[in-house]
Order: C-alpha cells, then structure tokens, then sequence
C-alpha cells in the first residue's frame, strides 16, 4: 500500500507542513462524494451497528474537524473544502434523497451532529452561515433541535448534544432558555464522570456497590454482566473525547460560563501532568483499549490544549512549544509509520499501523477512522500565534528518576526509561461495561 503524499513526506515542523498534511487527508474524499455533496461513501464493503447512511454522513461529516479547522484560519483553500459547505443544503432537506436522516434515540448521528456544530462554531460567521441559504439554515435549525427530545448515551455523547445547542445558540440564532438549560443539564451529568487529577470516567464509574450488586444478581440468575457500568476511563477517550470536548468548550464558551471554564483549565492541567507518559521521545503512543482505528487522535488532547490557550500548563507542557513538541512529535511517528495505513487511492484503511479488521468495533466504518482529524485543528491557529512561533520543545528528561509512575485516576502505571528506550503501562482496573473485542 503506498504512503500518502502530502504527509508520508512530510517533515510536520511548521504551520504550513501541518495545512499541507490537512489537505492531503482531504483531498482523495473529494471523489466519494456523493452527488448533492452531503455524503461520502468510500469504495469498502463493511458493516456498522447503525444504518448506512449514518455511516455515509461519517463520511462527510468526521473531515470537518479538519475542514473546519481550515475555515476557521479565514484562509482556507476553497476549491477544497467548498464541497463541504455545498452539502449542507441536501443534508438537511428531508425531501433530498441525501437526506442524513432523522436523529433518534441513541443515533450515530448525534456523533456526526458534533463535527457540523464544530465548523459552525468554528468558522467565522460570514465565511460560513451567512453563506447558507435561509431555508437551509432553518432546516439545519429543526435538524439540530431534534436531537433534544432524545434519549442519549450517558457518557461522553452527551457532548454532541452540548455542541449542537451552543451552535444553535451562538451561531444559529436560537439562544432560547430551552437550549441554554439543556446545555447545563447536560454538563451537569458529564461532571459527575469527574474522577480526579484531571480525568473522567466514559460514563460512570462503577463502585463497590455496583459490584456487590452485580454479584447478588449472578447467585440469583447466573447471569454475569447484569449492569453496564464499568471503569472505563482510557480508550484515549480522555484525550479525545472528554478532555477534547471540555477544551472546545472552553475556547467556544469561556466567555459566557466562566467558573465552569476554570474548572476544565485546572482539568486540562492536572491530566496533562501525567497524560503525556503515554508517549515516547519518537512520538509513539502505547497502543491501547478500542477505537485504536481513530490513531492519531491520540493526541487529540495536545491540539485542543492549543486552541483553548490554558494558562499555567504543568511541566512538561509549561509553553507553546512543549505542547506542540508533544503533537508533533506523534504527527511524525505516524508520517514515518504510514506505508500500510493507506489504501491506493490515498483514504485511511481501518486498523492500527496496518489494516486489522480484527482490531476494528462495530461502530467501525470505512469512514471511521477520519476521527483522528481531530488532532489537525490546531491549522485553525495562524501563522504567527505562539504556538507555531516558539521553538519545539524536546521530549522531557525523566531519566533522573526511576520512571515509574501511577496515575491514580486510571488505575495505571507507566514506565518512561529513555536511556533504556522503554516505555510501557500496567492497566490494572479498567475494563468495559459490555463485550468490545479490544477492550
């Protein structure tokens, strides 16, 4: 399979590597789209757990993280991404034939519902919604509020639903007390997945008394697995789903809710305390949990770290260029490892460093795996922000100590030995509330 030009060649030093790296991941989509452009259909047969066209708005709807990003800088390449924009006018029309489809209970599109609130946010107004049509923009409206008389998962999905309103309410022109209180509500029940040092449970944390329950249950039925919580708090969701979202959050609204914005930057600093150990001097990760098809959404949480400009960031990520060193770093790992992850025509495979249908979920689609796109937002900042301007910072010095470390919150503990070139973690007490192959 070969290498993806564009970013398999890629040095990934400065601003204008990681645009160029953005676009190469967009280009080869450009040909699956579907003909009113509100789809993407790559040229693989696999099965998901939600319908197909679902899955196909994944396609459409997960390279906005990049899109989005680039549109969000005011100077986009707009022979690019305007398929993007031209899709929202079939997306939203229920009389369209590309129609995404109404959001029901526990549907994958509350996922995808997430990347169209995040280019909403993210892009400027005139760039974006003032180029909607008004019916357009109405129906986008109905499409997003639907999603609020829904049943959702009560883990980190309760995110898309607090995008989708703060969309609704700073961009679409819907700040009703409606949508306001459903946002609080929501955030009020992703703060009880807070554990501590920076990190939160995917859903909640499961107690003692969940397991004596659980057990009462098995002597009385023999059943094993009665309940669904159980510790999960590591599939890197915590870099790219919990500590991502509560990132945006606060570049998107820090301004209208401020104690909880100093709560998520006293997060983001304690969990990047430690998260960083997960990764090597060369940028590679230690390969864990499921969703490991994402990739490089890995380090989802050094790009929104970027965006959201948090104060007073720990060692190892005390500046601009310490952060950027960690994202980087791992950017290049994955350039210099990426002959396998492409098909020919340049799309990401599903898999790890190969294709690995073995390693994939049932929420795994072809067009699945442009969730790592997340970790490519920070081409949203211009070229004379911070953080393209200071120099790199290298990998930290922990050969001074003994390298080993336990995160409490995880249950984990690592080993950082650059001298040895060893680096690995013991996960000692998650594990998945329901059957996932890898997890």
């Amino acid at each position: 399979m070969p290498p993806l030009p564009g970013f398999s060649d890629n040095p990934l030093k400065s601003r204008d590597d990681v645009v160029r790296a953005t676009e190469a991941f967009l280009k080869p989509l450009i040909q699956y789209f579907s003909l009113g452009k509100a789809r993407i259909k790559l040229p693989v047969a696999t099965g998901t757990h939600f319908d197909e066209n679902a899955a196909q708005l994944e396609g459409f709807a997960r390279p906005l993280w990049a899109a989005g990003a680039l549109l969000m800088s005011g100077d986009p390449n707009w022979e690019l991404v305007q398929p993007w924009i031209d899709g929202f006018d079939a997306g939203v029309d229920p009389d369209h034939p590309e129609y995404w489809g109404d959001i029901q209970d526990y549907d994958q599109r509350m996922v995808e519902a997430e990347m169209i609130s995040f280019v909403l946010l993210a892009a400027p107004r005139h760039i974006l919604w003032d180029r909607l049509r008004p019916e357009t923009q109405q129906k986008l409206v109905t499409w997003l509020s639907s999603m609020n008389n829904k049943l959702v998962h009560r883990a980190n999905w309760l995110w898309f639903r607090v995008f989708s309103n703060l969309a609704l309410s700073r961009v679409c022109n819907v700040d009703t007390p409606d949508v306001r209180n459903q946002i609080d509500d929501d955030l009020r029940v992703l703060d009880t997945f807070y554990l501590e040092d920076g990190w939160s449970s995917d859903g909640l944390w499961r107690t003692p008394a969940i397991d004596d329950e659980e057990y009462r249950i098995f002597l009385e039925t023999g059943r094993a697995n009665a309940l669904p919580n159980g510790r999960n708090a590591c599939f890197y969701s915590g870099s790219f789903a919990i500590q991502f979202s509560q990132l945006l959050y606060i570049r998107f609204a820090g301004d209208r809710d401020p104690a909880r914005t100093a709560k998520y930057q006293q997060q983001a600093r304690d969990f990047g305390a430690g998260f960083w150990r997960f990764f090597d001097p060369n940028g590679a990760v230690i390969p864990f949990g499921r969703s490991l098809t994402y990739r490089f959404a890995a380090a989802g949480f050094f790009a929104a770290l970027a965006l959201a400009d948090v104060p007073n960031m720990p060692a190892p990520l005390t500046s601009p260029g310490a952060v950027k060193g960690f994202l980087l770093r791992h950017l290049r790992w994955w350039a210099n490892n990426s002959k396998d992850i492409f098909y020919s025509d340049g799309t990401l495979n599903l898999g790890w460093v190969y294709p690995n249908m073995y390693l994939t979920e049932d929420y795994n689609s072809p067009q699945s795996p442009y969730w790592c796109l997340k970790s490519l937002v920070v081409v949203a900042l211009s070229s004379n922000d911070a953080y393209w301007t200071d120099p790199e910072v290298p990998y930290p010095n922990v050969s001074t100590d003994s390298g080993i470390k336990l995160l409490p919150a995880p249950r984990q503990i690592f080993c950082n030995h650059p001298r040895g070139n060893h680096y690995s973690m013991l996960s000692t007490a998650q594990f998945m509330g329901f059957a996932f192959k890898g997890h």
